[in-house]
């Protein structure tokens, strides 16, 4: 996967938006199917837009790679 990030300009964010980061994916068709078809598993009753695949995804992948790092006694740096 190839992740870029596109803007880190806050003002160009809707104001009562959460993010502040916009980050532009581009994945191959299998790639997205296989995440498409894990969301499905994990929320299967949800109506998930394609950014809230990627993004739930990747919050978790992230906490799991964290954890595992503190209990292999790893320092990870808290941003």
């Amino acid at each position: 996967m190839l992740w870029k990030f596109l803007q880190s300009d806050t003002e160009r964010m809707q104001p009562s938006g959460k993010r502040t980061v916009q980050v532009n994916v581009k994945m191959t068709g299998e790639d997205f199917e296989l995440l498409q078809r894990s969301a499905q598993k994990l929320w299967p009753d949800a109506i998930l837009s394609n950014s809230a695949i990627i993004l739930g995804l990747a919050k978790i992948a992230a906490r799991e790679v964290l954890s595992t790092a503190r209990r292999k006694g790893k320092a990870t740096p808290k941003s």
